[in-house]
């Protein structure tokens, strides 16, 4: 009988610990790949702003997320981003929460191909600027669309490496890449 208790009990700790560490791996999901030189963000707390209500305000946008603030600023240095600083703005907002074009423009491209960045778009504005939209959870606009100030792009997401919901967003010259950036401006 106690022979038996304890195999019972060993039992139940072998179980119990298989539990644990099955957990422990499913929460590691989104795990960087061999080759990708962009380190996770950290986590972020939503800024709200006022957003503009008049019909003038349409073409100059306040924010690419209405509603919604810088939450962690270009230019913030850490030796994990391969650029060596934080290339563009984070507006942290929940999961689904709008995302629109700065500047009109066309959409130079709309894809999930983007790496660290996730699902991304690029928008070459009125402007002869580029402007990334990162790690987006929806895409509303297809490569090759004209796009007016104001109008739906896509939605805030955590795709890629995040720790959280958020739009990263890149002010680069027209065709600029990685780490060919500026504060963002429009």
């Amino acid at each position: 009988m106690i022979k038996t208790r304890i195999i019972m009990n060993a039992r139940t700790i072998t179980f119990a610990m298989l539990i644990i560490i099955m957990a422990a791996l499913s929460c590691n999901k989104r795990e960087k790949p061999a080759n990708e030189s962009h380190d996770e963000e950290t986590a972020q707390t939503p800024v709200t702003i006022q957003e503009e209500t008049t019909t003038a305000a349409a073409a100059r946008v306040a924010s690419p997320v209405p509603g919604y603030g810088v939450s962690y600023p270009y230019g913030v240095k850490n030796p994990r981003y391969a650029a060596g600083y934080h290339t563009g703005d984070d507006y942290a907002a929940p999961t689904g929460t709008r995302v629109v074009a700065v500047l009109g423009g066309t959409i130079v491209w709309s894809n999930n191909n983007g790496g660290a960045y996730g699902t991304w778009i690029g928008l070459r504005a009125t402007n002869g600027r580029d402007y990334v939209y990162c790690h987006l959870s929806v895409r509303s606009v297809s490569t090759g669309a004209t796009v007016v100030a104001g109008q739906k792009i896509g939605e805030v997401g955590a795709t890629g490496n995040v720790t959280g919901p958020h739009l990263h967003f890149e002010d680069r010259p027209k065709g600029g890449g990685y780490g060919q950036v500026r504060k963002p401006t429009w």
